[in-house]
């Protein structure tokens, strides 16, 4: 053989050896491909699908399709991943256009592609029977369409409002003629501002319609969106319009609308009355009473089935079930306690504090701060019924018992209180009680200036929040008025000095007097122990005026019991 022709023959071979090479290698990897997406298609399926994780689910099944490619995995593969993707879309009400689209690739890549027959539910047998019109080339929607653009399809004959004014109930009829036995539709609608979706039951209206009214106190200004569920008997879902990732959406203005938006021959609702921020029960908030049409619904009774707590009239869903409601009349309207409180006290700056004036009947304090001294329990200085008064003569004015102002311990209130439930946030009562740390000289009796060491104050309780009354924990505020003493001591540095003797330097008590009147603001919370014992802690801010005006701010805790 020449030279020529074993290079020849040489060269043949090692092509078909590298090609050989090359295309096992590439057998490998697809191999590792496809053993690594079947991996991800099983606990997407098996784990996140079953345990309603389907936005977890529905990734794995993303990065399973991505890594498969166009050739890296098998044509059946491919269609099962598309098909189980579709299965998460639709059952997983994450978005069913897109999961009929990817039964429809399935049925494309593998016509022999048929559900998994453990996972099957009517919605999905539906949207596969009608991924398979499409994909020969029937029916290319999913159900009657929206007339308006931009707005989703589904099973339901639906036209969506397009605006409304704030404040008005927006008006919702859709009719279904789809072969499923609905027993109950519900919208899930979310105002502009609210968190949550918020279910509303539609009432049957006619041989195939539905009809119902959004709640005026949730259309606000900006857009409401919306979108509606059919279930059967067995409470599956099986007729759908729209989804929360496609939601029909209305315009909110605070203009009037052209053509108000009604219900099949019912008058357009009228706009609700503006109630501001009202809170629940508070006192002067009127009911609306302005809307036309179905009553709002309340939700779902106790032991229905349930997936959100606003679904339910007791506003708890615990196990997929509703918790029995609580009756407006099932508190306690009674409740009394007791309650400690502690003042810390802001006194004003004065100068000769303890200096009493030489007047023939008063001996008054010079100071017009209303501050008298004691040098432990007697006044000071020690008035006299006649004659000089050596001690007050000693006193040095201008160098001595001063006050700089600022803040200073104060009383200690112990109280009882008797309060009255109006309604579940709102309480009004009485406190009276006795107060400790109090002035103990007896020039200010005389004077008229001191209170005796009393409490009694008329107060109103806002709870916060729905049904407050009977919460674990609810805020709250308060206003209260009424008489007491408010009173604080600092220690001042007096300077007495006989004629020709030595300065002696004394520390006394200076008292401020302030009251007897006062007004009270405060808030806290209050922690329900049972439906008849509760604990309120909070923080309150005492406004005293008539002899003198301080301000004084303490915490406040205290014990209810009703009945």
């Amino acid at each position: 053989m020449s030279t020529r022709k074993a290079l020849a023959v040489f060269s043949f071979f090692a092509v078909t050896l590298a090609f050989a090479l090359s295309s096992t290698t590439a057998s490998a990897q697809n191999a590792k491909v496809e053993a690594a997406a079947k991996a991800l298609q099983k606990k997407a399926m098996d784990e996140d699908y079953l345990a309603t994780e389907f936005a977890k689910g529905q990734d794995k099944l993303d990065k399973a399709i991505t890594s498969c490619g166009a050739d890296k995995c098998s044509a059946s593969l491919r269609a099962t991943l598309k098909r189980d993707l579709g299965v998460v879309q639709i059952g997983g009400q994450l978005d069913r256009e897109k999961g009929i689209g990817n039964f429809v690739e399935a049925l494309k890549l593998d016509p022999a592609v048929v559900l998994d027959p453990d996972l099957r539910t009517k919605d999905l047998d539906a949207a596969w029977a009608e991924a398979k019109k499409r994909a020969g080339g029937g029916a290319s929607k999913p159900g009657p369409a929206a007339p308006t653009g931009g707005q989703p399809t589904g099973d339901f004959v639906h036209e969506p409002a397009l605006e409304q004014q704030v404040r008005t109930p927006v008006p919702i009829y859709a009719e279904y003629s789809g072969e499923e036995q609905l027993v109950k539709v519900i919208v899930r609608y979310k105002g502009f501002g609210m968190t949550d979706w918020k279910p509303l039951e539609l009432k049957k209206s006619g041989e195939k319609g539905w009809a119902g009214l959004l709640s005026c106190a949730d259309v606000q200004q900006g857009t409401t969106q919306y979108y509606i569920q059919g279930f059967n008997a067995a409470n599956d879902p099986v007729a759908v319009g729209g989804d929360r990732n496609n939601a029909y959406k209305v315009k909110v203005s605070t203009e009037k609308v052209a053509e108000p938006p009604h219900l099949p021959g019912q008058p357009a609702p009228t706009q609700c009355a503006d109630t501001g921020d009202c809170p629940p029960n508070f006192p002067g908030c009127k009911k609306n009473t302005a809307v036309v049409g179905p009553a709002e619904p309340t939700g779902k009774d106790g032991g229905e089935f349930c997936e959100e707590d606003t679904e339910c009239k007791s506003r708890e869903c615990k196990a997929s079930k509703c918790t029995e409601p609580k009756k407006e009349g099932g508190y306690k309207k009674i409740w009394v306690g007791l309650s400690v409180g502690f003042d810390f006290q802001f006194v004003p700056s004065a100068d000769d504090v303890c200096k009493l004036s030489s007047t023939k009947d008063g001996q008054l304090p010079v100071n017009t701060s209303n501050y008298y001294c004691m040098n432990g329990s007697n006044d000071y200085p020690t008035r006299v019924t006649s004659g000089a008064n050596v001690e007050n003569d000693r006193l040095q004015t201008g160098v001595s018992d001063k006050v700089a102002g600022g803040g200073a311990f104060g009383n200690v209130r112990l109280l009882l209180a008797a309060d009255y439930a109006i309604n579940m946030n709102v309480l009004i009562g009485v406190r009276l009680g006795y107060v400790l740390n109090t002035y103990g000289g007896q020039a200010a009796k005389d004077d008229g200036k001191s209170f005796p060491p009393i409490h009694a104050e008329l107060r109103g309780t806002y709870l916060i929040g729905q049904d407050a009354i009977t919460k674990t924990i609810a805020p709250y505020g308060m206003i209260g008025a009424g008489i007491s003493t408010f009173e604080a001591a600092v220690k001042v540095s007096v300077v007495e000095q006989a004629p020709g003797g030595p300065k002696t330097p004394k520390d006394v008590d200076a008292w401020h007097l302030a009251g007897p009147a006062f007004v009270a603001l405060g808030g806290g919370a209050r922690i329900g122990f049972s439906p008849r014992a509760a604990l309120m802690a909070g923080l309150r801010l005492n406004l005293a005026f008539g002899n003198d005006f301080a301000p004084s701010l303490g915490p406040e805790l205290g014990v209810v019991f009703g009945f």
